[in-house]
């Protein structure tokens, strides 16, 4: 008869308490009590910020939605459940989450190998990714892995950000210049000499003065506080709208919005393996994208937000967002930067801006289908314009060769192939630019 080792027998319990142990601290750590038990201590100011988010996120939901090419009402649909789920559950005091540009542009790169025999895109595969996204995000934070997107080094993120805003921009070219909107980025940027020489003159009368309003408004704002009370976002897709219908112009429009309570889609969790690939890079990008918003929101508000609670909210609000047609989801600096502008001071504020564009929602449609979609070209081509990571620009001439390299190697990748392999090829080349700095540190000791 085979003796048992004790040996293997003590790693073993070491194991299992070790596992415990983890999964102890990431439970409490993930507990929204800590977000609960602050709601009631700023009520007034939060639900005036969360309304004045709500008016800034809707035109910015809609316009997302379309750019996915899952339809507006999915980008509603997901800030409502950023907003509510991801403000209960997050850890950041003050995010505001739902659709953000990097996560809109990933999605519909991601779609374009998930479409139907007609060419449509297959929204019961959308919104399994999407959901399974979240599963693998609540995983993440129970792990308790979130805190190492710190030690992605700088050429990496500012190439990803770079590429990502180039996408959106690309992708939005056509209906810039009143085409439809291309499948995806090689076709939009085969489709550019094409907009540019064979323009449709009334999307232009109401893509530029949009994209316009855009710039300046916020430049009148610094010059004139009291105007910042209507956002730049709601008042171009206000201009571009009145625009585009006082004179009928014979454009593309959005279109039937369905309104009422939302379509579930359940997912097909046997095709699990099938989207797990596309899932994880929502995933992984929800994690980047919204910790860099958190540590913005640390900055302003001299609060530190928890990690893996905030990859546990944005994970659950994936979820909800997956199972209720809405798009996928993270914290939004846009919308952070004006809850706390606003005077939000707990999760009430977000949980507030999702309940507006809730009620919004159940009766918006009539009013949102004479949207023009040149209109939302313009706003979503100033999202694409804002995602660039400038700070790069001053410092780009100076950069080591290998960081030179790792950054242009992430931003065409980026672009060309996939967010989630320029991320991979990204750390990859860091980390090879890592060890040959330390050998030559190395050498250079042994020389000394």
């Amino acid at each position: 008869m085979k003796k048992s080792n004790p040996e293997s027998k003590s790693e073993l319990s070491e194991t299992f308490a070790f596992i415990s142990s983890t999964l102890k601290t990431s439970l409490k750590e993930i507990n929204p009590w800590e977000n609960i038990k602050i709601m009631h201590t700023n009520i007034g100011q939060d639900i005036l910020a969360g309304m004045v988010v709500a008016i800034i996120a809707l035109p910015l939901a809609l316009a997302f939605g379309v750019g996915s090419g899952l339809g507006a009402i999915t980008g509603l649909w997901g800030a409502i459940a950023g907003g509510i789920i991801g403000g209960l559950f997050g850890g950041c005091r003050v995010g505001v989450s739902g659709p953000t540009g990097p996560k809109m542009a990933q999605l519909a790169m991601i779609m374009v190998g998930f479409r139907l025999a007609s060419g449509e895109p297959d929204l019961s595969a959308a919104f399994a990714i999407i959901f399974f996204s979240g599963v693998i995000l609540i995983a993440i934070s129970l792990v308790g892995i979130s805190k190492f997107i710190y030690f992605v080094p700088y050429s990496v993120v500012a190439g990803f950000m770079c590429g990502i805003g180039i996408i959106v921009m690309i992708l939005e070219f056509d209906s810039f210049f009143g085409y439809p909107a291309p499948h995806s980025v090689m076709e939009g940027i085969h489709d550019i000499p094409n907009a540019i020489m064979h323009f449709k003159t009334q999307a232009l009368m109401v893509s530029i003065p949009t994209l316009a309003i855009l710039f300046i408004w916020p430049r009148l704002i610094k010059m004139t506080p009291k105007l910042g009370i209507v956002p730049a976002p709601l008042l171009a897709l206000l201009a571009g709208t009145a625009i585009a219908n006082m004179n009928s112009f014979d454009i593309e429009y959005i279109g039937n919005i369905p309104t009422g309570f939302p379509e579930l889609y359940w997912p097909d969790w046997s095709k699990f393996g099938d989207y797990f690939g596309p899932a994880a890079g929502l995933a992984g990008l929800a994690v980047f994208d919204s910790l860099l918003t958190c540590i913005v929101a640390d900055n302003m508000t001299g609060i530190k937000h928890s990690s893996d609670r905030e990859s546990f909210g944005q994970g659950l609000a994936n979820c909800a967002a997956g199972l209720v047609g809405g798009l996928t989801t993270a914290t939004a600096t846009m919308r952070t930067v004006a809850n706390i502008q606003s005077g939000g001071k707990t999760p009430l504020a977000s949980i507030v801006h999702g309940l507006v564009l809730l009620a919004l929602v159940l009766g918006l449609g009539p009013y949102a289908e004479d949207i023009p979609m040149a209109c939302l070209a313009a706003i979503l081509f100033m999202v694409g314009i804002d995602i660039l990571d400038y700070r790069i620009l001053p410092v780009l001439h100076r950069l080591p060769v290998t960081d030179m390299i790792v950054f242009w190697s992430v931003l065409i990748i980026t672009i060309v192939e996939d967010l989630l392999v320029a991320m991979a090829v990204g750390i990859v080349l860091a980390f090879f630019r890592f060890v040959l700095e330390m050998s030559r540190l190395y050498k250079s000791q042994i020389a000394y």
